[in-house]
């Protein structure tokens, strides 16, 4: 029922005698509103409905739409409920946090050492925006972080670390962490081409020497890359309980390899005897057992101290060494068994490759081992660099394993 002197004010009694004030009035052509003022009782008196109804009266008077109006504001209430929630959130998402999340995640499938290795360099460029949110990192901010890196440790390094922040911001972005890459248009530090640098076999020997003024753990670590061909991730790492020394095999666990597949690497003898030279505490469980327990890091210090004991060797008539990365041990092992007759498929299974010959469907159905054929190929090898190392043959007296094919 309605009041017959304040058009609109009426009040409704439910069949449970439940009585409730409300006003009601048109907001348009057969458009009707109605406001719920309040229950009759406790909660409000007649004549405090009233006055709220002629509060409503007169905005309808002044063209407002109550109704519409208290939906505008509710909505508008949630909308900055939401917005502070979301601001709230972003804060939280720092960039430390993002790395944390992404390597978590994204990198669970990599190398233990890739997982270690890259969020930490990562931190380590960002290091005055770890605790800045995520979604706040600009273009610019980007542009200045690579032109830092570039100016420190050049353009190579700098392409590195685009490559991952890149693909860090990207995976946040697919997740709707936040809306926009800022690494995604900034300039390519450097144009790289395809590494080519192969050590000859006066360079391999110098190189050999020269890591014996280094003295434990670099000795060993860098002759075995040498003689073995392996990354430096998974030497510095080798595991006492993955060198059967009798045997002459170091098998190398999925979880410890890039492509993360089981990896059996034939030792040869002067391998096995670098690896017995090492000396091992009862304690130990790496054979380069390191501080706390972790595999030896420094690698950039010991690489400094390795060319200058090389420089100080080519004063002194050494051969001179051309400028060279560790990496480049790993491809000149590789040419040198390719040099040896070796065939590719070997010398692949020798460095744990699943390219090439092994890629694809071949890699599906191929499931030979070629266990003999790698410690032929890395017997021949360990024979070919001692014989340089000890000064006995010239460089162009190559003798091949077998007849290439």
């Amino acid at each position: 029922m309605f009041d017959a002197d304040l058009a609109g004010f009426g009040l409704r009694v439910t069949a449970r005698g439940t009585k409730t004030f409300l006003f009601q009035y048109n907001a348009g052509p057969h458009v009707k509103r109605r406001v719920v003022i309040g229950t009759f009782g406790a909660e409000m008196t007649t004549a405090q409905a009233r006055k709220q109804a002629e509060v409503l009266r007169g905005q309808v008077r002044e063209s407002r739409d109550p109704v519409a109006e208290r939906r505008a504001a509710r909505a508008a209430a949630l909308e900055a409920e939401a917005r502070a929630k979301a601001a709230e959130a972003a804060a939280r998402y720092t960039v430390t946090a993002m790395i944390d999340q992404w390597a978590e995640h994204h990198l669970s499938q990599r190398s233990a050492s890739y997982r270690r290795r890259v969020p930490r360099e990562l931190k380590a460029a960002l290091s005055d925006w770890k605790a800045v949110p995520a979604a706040s990192f600009a273009h610019a901010d980007a542009v200045r972080v690579l032109d830092a890196v570039k100016a420190v440790r050049g353009p190579v390094a700098t392409n590195r670390l685009r490559a991952v922040a890149r693909a860090c911001w990207g995976w946040a972005v697919k997740r709707g962490a936040m809306e926009r890459n800022p690494w995604e248009v900034t300039p390519q530090p450097a144009r790289e081409v395809a590494r080519e640098r192969v050590l000859s076999d006066a360079e391999l020997a110098a190189i050999w020497h020269a890591a014996g003024r280094l003295g434990a753990p670099w000795t060993a670590i860098l002759r075995l890359l040498i003689l073995t061909g392996q990354r430096r991730g998974e030497v510095a790492g080798m595991r006492w309980a993955e060198v059967d020394l009798e045997a002459g095999v170091w098998s190398l666990p999925g979880d410890r390899t890039k492509n993360r597949r089981p990896h059996d690497v034939p030792l040869s003898a002067e391998a096995v005897g670098i690896i017995r030279a090492v000396r091992r505490r009862k304690a130990d469980r790496l054979v380069f057992e390191g501080v706390n327990g972790n595999p030896p890091s420094g690698f950039g210090k010991m690489k400094a101290r390795l060319d200058a004991a090389l420089a100080d060797a080519a004063r002194q008539g050494g051969p001179e060494v051309a400028p060279w990365t560790l990496h480049d041990l790993r491809r000149t092992v590789a040419t040198g068994l390719q040099r040896l007759g070796v065939r590719l498929e070997v010398i692949e299974a020798v460095l744990n490759h699943v390219s090439g010959s092994r890629a694809g469907i071949v890699g599906v159905y191929q499931r030979h081992g070629w266990a003999r054929e790698k410690a032929e190929a890395l017997r021949g090898w360990a024979a070919h660099v001692m014989r340089y190392v000890d000064g006995g043959a010239a460089v162009s007296n190559v003798v091949p394993l077998r007849k290439a094919r």
